[in-house]
């Protein structure tokens, strides 16, 4: 770009030696001010978009392939709503559709049988002997427990094993394991409010006590048995 008044250089387009500013162009030609504002605004109207006339004054052809053009551009905006759905950015009306609830299963409360049970503040488990009273002669009978079973509605029950006394016993004696061998077995299950705690036994202690009377062995190779005082 060269400043000046007058010079020796011509504009290509009018000819003219004087302008107020020239402009250079293409290497060594040279366009007067007034012409380069004038070549500025033609550009700008030919980067002007053309105006699109009317879809009534179209060919059917290029209707027909509008129409198209359309149904194509909606498509993909729907596809592309879907992957959005689909993935980690879903829309407000997604968030707030409410959800379906799943089914609780149908699963129902049922007896079970186990080896142990705590009842009372006291822990019990099979092999334990325990007591008993009776309701119309108020004495005390002795047993040891089999089983234990929890219900649906979260009760405890016992099955107990009767332990005959061998030898009559003394008033106030107390329990003692060698005095007593095993009974008659009962198949129900008892509430364990009905019973006592006397002591821990081995499930198989008076069943090895049966056999070394039968066989004759001596009762030094018997389990202990534990009794509470």
């Amino acid at each position: 770009m060269v400043y000046g008044l007058t010079s020796k250089v011509k504009c290509k387009e009018c000819q003219t030696n004087s302008t107020l500013m020239w402009h250079k162009e293409n290497g060594n030609e040279f366009v007067c001010h007034t012409c380069f504002v004038k070549g500025q605004e033609e550009e700008k109207e030919d980067k002007q978009p053309q105006q699109q006339l009317p879809v009534c004054l179209l060919s059917p052809l290029k209707t027909r392939n509008a129409y198209k053009n359309k149904v194509s551009i909606a498509k993909r905006k729907t596809s592309v709503n879907k992957s959005t759905r689909n993935g980690k950015d879903k829309s407000r009306h997604s968030l707030f559709k409410a959800k379906k609830v799943p089914k609780a299963t149908s699963a129902r409360a049922e007896d079970t049988v186990c080896d142990t049970a705590f009842h009372n503040g006291q822990y019990f488990q099979v092999g334990d002997i325990v007591s008993l009273i009776d309701v119309t002669d108020k004495e005390t009978y002795y047993a040891q427990c089999v089983g234990f079973m929890v219900d649906q509605f979260a009760q405890k029950s016992v099955s107990y094993q009767w332990l005959v006394p061998k030898e009559p016993l003394l008033p106030d004696e107390g329990f003692v394991a060698s005095k007593f061998m095993l009974g008659p077995a009962d198949n129900f299950f008892h509430h364990m409010d009905c019973i006592q705690f006397v002591c821990n036994a081995p499930t198989n202690y008076y069943k090895v006590l049966t056999d070394d009377q039968v066989v004759g062995h001596t009762t030094s190779k018997r389990n202990t048995i534990s009794v509470m005082l």
